[in-house]
């Protein structure tokens, strides 16, 4: 481990535990090691939460709400710029930890600490800016009041494949609307999780404000669904854990976002430039070696191009260098677990044995003894896939791209919509009133035009159909951790002055 790296992790104690009312203490959940991915071998020993922890928590986060839901919004965000500043100051040791622990390579986790700080920074911003209005009284001599308040204390769930930036973009939201927050990341990934807990008391956030608590997923969603105190459940993560927290939390009825799995078609039209579309699809194919719920799902090319396309594809595969993503100059680094990897081994044999064909693989990875422990899976080119395949069907969330021919544009539109999930697409071509055209048909929540990665923290980003509910980033972002109150009262008056 890198020694930026090392003094990260030494800050947490020689055992990371729970941050929760901004001190660091024991979990009642039990032990659990850290694995690097890339080698199997254990960074960290952590102890998770279990329910009492859950239940401290949100009555510490209760307490501090009290007092931080009338901080004035510019002094809330001038704590989320700190921390936005903080990031950049540690961002090589933040990314080092984040490789170590994720496996992404390091050029790709530097991205994300400037991304998470984009959001610190953004919030930061617009936490001054929910000011209401007033609005005119059907009745003389009345007027209303709308004003926005904090919903309450917030449980924020995120997943492992991008843990420091899917936790920078529901806290900064959750801190700059006034609420205070509970934050589960994921136990697969809890480090850089607990070292932003301990950067933001550094910022000077109040104890009590932003609880981590690192947890099983079974054990966090009873705790959240089943406590009344939380009053907004925002959460990243697949369709069915979308469903089952839907379901859970009825009792209670909080507020909830839900962004959830995808399915994300990238159509390429008949008059594209292949030089732009092959280096623009392998960087979004292999971000996080395919990890990633927007990441192209599904390649739609004209039958005329896909021998052109499948050659500079293919040129460009075996050129990727595969391995420890703390290595340098490595494009693309392991799968998150052995589990992970079975999973997508499973897609392609089943695509195989329906008649699609493997072009192009990548095992360089395996010239490397000492990455023999990790959970690599080769970067694997495949024509020939079929809609009913599973591999076309379901979140691949590994380094496999399926080129999907069609005939002409309507057919490429439908095809690319016969999903239950909308959370994103991509269309590439020259003409781009025919690409716009194409992309206002397509059933999905965000859409990249000749753009690999559309996604800031200036614009909303959320899904439609089964891939959620509720948005993060822009100003919407902000509205998910707000209530609506209105006041009706009589309107000021003069009052005459009577004689002294």
């Amino acid at each position: 481990m890198p020694d930026s790296a090392k003094d990260l992790l030494a800050g947490l104690g020689a055992q990371p535990v729970l941050f929760r009312d901004g001190l660091w203490c024991e979990g009642s959940g039990g032990p659990l090691a850290v694995l690097n991915p890339a080698t199997g071998v254990e960074i960290a020993r952590i102890t998770l939460a279990g329910p009492s922890d859950f239940a401290a928590a949100a009555t510490g986060a209760e307490a501090a709400l009290a007092s931080w839901r009338h901080e004035p919004g510019a002094a809330r965000g001038e704590i989320l710029k700190k921390v936005a500043a903080l990031l950049s100051v540690k961002r090589q040791a933040l990314a080092e930890l984040l490789t170590q622990e994720q496996g992404k390579v390091l050029a790709q986790a530097l991205g994300e600490v400037d991304y998470a700080a984009s959001f610190f920074q953004w919030f930061g911003e617009e936490a001054r800016r929910p000011v209401g209005r007033l609005q005119p009284h059907p009745v003389r001599d009345r007027e209303y009041r709308v004003k926005y308040a904090p919903a309450g204390v917030a449980c924020l769930v995120t997943p492992w494949n991008f843990p420091l930036a899917q936790g920078a973009k529901k806290i900064a939201a959750a801190l700059a609307a006034g609420c205070t927050a509970v934050w589960k990341p994921s136990e697969l990934t809890p480090l850089v999780a607990l070292a932003l807990g301990a950067l933001m008391k550094e910022a000077g956030l109040p104890p009590g404000v932003l609880q981590v608590l690192p947890a099983l997923g079974p054990v966090a969603g009873e705790a959240m669904t089943g406590d009344a105190r939380f009053r907004v459940i925002s959460l990243t993560g697949s369709t069915q854990t979308g469903r089952t927290v839907l379901k859970a939390s009825a009792k209670h009825l909080p507020r909830l976002s839900l962004e959830l799995g995808g399915n994300a078609p990238f159509v390429i039209l008949p008059d594209a430039d292949l030089d732009e579309v092959v280096p623009d699809l392998v960087k979004l194919k292999l971000l996080c070696s395919g990890q990633v719920c927007v990441t192209a799902n599904r390649v739609f090319v004209p039958a005329a191009l896909e021998a052109a396309l499948i050659e500079k594809l293919s040129q460009v595969w075996r050129g990727l260098r595969v391995g420890d993503g703390l290595q340098s100059g490595m494009d693309v680094g392991p799968l998150i677990h052995a589990q992970a990897c079975a999973r997508v081994r499973g897609l392609v044999e089943d695509a195989v044995s329906g008649g699609a064909e493997i072009v192009a693989e990548n095992r360089s990875h395996e010239a490397h003894a000492s990455l023999a422990g990790g959970s690599f899976f080769p970067p694997t080119l495949l024509r020939g896939v079929r809609d009913d395949m599973a591999l076309a069907q379901e979140e691949i969330f590994g380094p496999v791209l399926p080129l999907l021919t069609y005939g002409d544009m309507d057919e490429a539109v439908r095809r690319s919509n016969a999903t239950a999930a909308g959370l994103s697409a991509y269309v590439y071509g020259r003409d781009l009133s025919q690409a716009q055209a194409v992309a206002d048909a397509l059933e999905a929540g965000i859409v990249g035009i000749n753009e690999w990665r559309p996604l800031r923290a200036e614009i909303p980003f959320g899904g439609t159909k089964s891939s959620g509910q509720g948005w993060e980033g822009g100003e919407e972002g902000l509205r998910e951790f707000m209530e609506i109150k209105v006041i009706s009262a009589p309107s000021p008056r003069l009052r005459a002055s009577g004689p002294r």
